[in-house]
């Protein structure tokens, strides 16, 4: 009985934790696309956020973590995309309705997605940041690309097909109909170049 209640506790702990780390990004991003990114300082956001910098260190280790702070999740659910598609799915169906659910194709959060990639585009800390997420994210869908195709990919080939597929989901957040876009990207994918 007690062992329950001490994983209850624990659960419990975990999500104010988490509830209390999204809380500090959402201020924070918020306060970046505002007054922009080097004009705001950690002090600011922890004094708003009503945490010490210490504890505020703790939740993001620097201070591009605040704006990318769910980056791990979104790795690990862009690899379950892979890994745990149904039977009879294929890997690039699966990713296909994996990224087509992203904020960015949703037109309700068109506004609030400019905003946010303004951010990141016109801030040379967070652009880089974002490039290194995003080859870190190529690197691990190669590895997951060639544990899970039938014809065995070589490294090289593997890679070539991650860039592409995080290549089109990027390029098409910039299109007039993104998720149009996305879909064109994906079909020639499928069916191969034709000249």
């Amino acid at each position: 009985m007690q062992r329950q209640d001490t994983r209850q506790v624990m659960g419990l702990r975990e999500l104010k934790k988490a509830k209390t780390k999204k809380m500090i990004s959402d201020l924070a991003t918020g306060l970046f696309i505002e007054k922009g990114y080097d004009q705001v300082t950690t002090a600011e956001i922890a004094r708003l956020a009503e945490v010490s910098v210490p504890t505020l260190f703790k939740y993001f280790p620097t201070k591009e973590t605040l704006v990318f702070d769910e980056e791990a999740e979104r790795e690990e659910r862009l690899i379950a995309a892979v890994t745990d598609r149904k039977k009879g799915v294929s890997i690039l169906d699966a990713l296909l309705e994996h990224f087509s659910s992203y904020m960015a194709f949703d037109e309700d959060k068109k506004k609030e997605v400019n905003a946010f990639r303004k951010l990141i585009y016109s801030t040379p800390d967070l652009y880089v940041y974002a490039k290194q997420i995003w080859m870190r994210y190529e690197k691990s869908l190669a590895v997951v690309l060639q544990q899970e195709t039938e014809n065995k990919l070589e490294k090289a080939e593997a890679e070539a097909i991650a860039h592409f597929i995080l290549d089109a989901f990027h390029r098409s957040k910039d299109a007039e109909n993104p998720k149009a876009s996305l879909h064109t990207l994906f079909n020639m994918m499928k069916n191969g170049w034709k000249e």
